[in-house]
């Protein structure tokens, strides 16, 4: 009589136990890695780019001689719901959005505004807030369609792995998408979305079949503040602002003696901070920038240390003069000057009435120590 009894509360707790009956396979499911946002013709056009997890997996452990095979699909709609929708309707399976690491707008949408975009995106339970974000004059097709060097998937390319780089060439900060919000939402916050384009002049592969290896690159920002769209500014226009973003790791800076490039050096972990001095409408800044770095070329060997860093301070002063003006150029708060009087008090109707000029970048410092001449010195 016992051993029935055990028997029967085994089948009882065996049919209480959940399990993983319902699961799907990795090959069962699709899985979206990037989209990409367009507006054309009063409607959003959805992009989504798909990769095949198991093929991603056998990269890692054997060469392959061909592309990883890719598969971007769109649709459209008078809202990115329906859009998605529409793009159920030809998918044959299931979509799980769980794994979406980058996100890509065209210039179009930012235009029209992503607000609504980011509210559908934020009520979807399986997207996560910290897929990078990029901005793009380019067709999203072309983008999605880009892959690694030698025949690896897009997610070994700067859509997916922009620290990477910038952890070796800090120049215009990756951006995640929760810090998009957090920066456009907040009172005078200018939040600076990288643009990433494709480049064919600068890789190609030979051999049999020589042609341009098309690479992704960031080639300028976008600016959007409370929302809105406000401009683009492209790579050379932005050199000042490597100087006043956080997280800048190692960047070059030029050496130039009587207009001619006659050097480099490379700076590593530069800090910055920038003070408000006065109130209200008379409020004026202050930047100071501290920097240390390394001689990575030098032309002019008859220059001394003390000379070398006056020139490089100098460099580095005339960047963020040049950046800060061209943003006055096309009414852009490049530097965030107005959230730091938000921060410091100002109320956000009153902000709206600052207008920045070149006299409210009232002192620039820099503070530059050359740690090195180089390896044999």
């Amino acid at each position: 009589m016992r051993d029935y009894i055990v028997i029967w509360l085994g089948i009882i707790l065996l049919t209480m136990l959940s399990g993983c009956w319902d699961e799907k396979e990795i090959g069962e499911v699709n899985y979206a890695t990037a989209i990409g946002v367009d507006y054309i013709d009063d409607n959003y056009v959805l992009y989504v780019q798909m990769l095949d997890f198991t093929n991603v997996a056998k990269q890692e452990t054997q060469k392959v001689s061909e592309d990883a095979p890719l598969f971007v699909g769109n649709s459209s709609g008078a809202t990115l719901n329906e859009a998605v929708n529409n793009l159920y309707k030809t998918s044959q399976l299931p979509f799980n959005w769980g794994h979406v690491g980058t996100i890509v707008f065209s210039e179009t949408v930012l235009e029209k505004g992503i607000e609504k975009i980011q509210q559908a995106i934020k009520r979807n339970g399986e997207f996560r807030y910290t897929p990078w974000i990029y901005g793009t004059k380019k067709p999203v097709e072309e983008l999605f369609s880009v892959n690694g060097f030698f025949h690896l998937p897009p997610v070994y390319t700067i859509l997916y792995k922009p620290e990477d780089t910038y952890k070796v060439y800090s120049y215009i900060k990756p951006l995640r998408m929760h810090n998009l919000i957090s920066i456009y939402k907040s009172p005078g916050g200018t939040a600076v979305l990288p643009s990433i384009s494709i480049d064919t002049s600068s890789w190609q592969r030979l051999g049999s079949d020589e042609k341009p290896k098309e690479t992704l690159r960031i080639n300028g920002s976008f600016q959007i503040s409370e929302g809105k769209y406000q401009d683009w500014m492209s790579y050379e226009e932005l050199t000042g602002l490597r100087w006043i973003q956080t997280k800048t790791k190692i960047t070059p800076v030029k050496i130039i003696d009587d207009e001619k490039i006659i050097g480099a050096v490379e700076i590593t972990d530069p800090t910055s901070e920038i003070k408000a001095v006065g109130k209200d409408e008379n409020a004026t800044f202050q930047i100071h920038i501290k920097a240390k770095g390394k001689l990575a070329d030098l032309q002019d060997d008859t220059l001394n240390q003390d000379q070398i860093e006056n020139l490089v301070k100098k460099q580095i002063k005339e960047e963020i003069i040049k950046t800060y003006q061209k943003g006055l150029e096309k009414e852009i708060d490049i530097y965030n000057l107005k959230n730091i009087l938000f921060r410091n008090g100002m109320k956000p109707e009153k902000l709206k009435e600052i207008q920045l000029s070149d006299e409210s970048l009232s002192k620039i410092t820099v503070d530059f120590y050359l740690e090195s001449r180089g390896l044999y010195e």
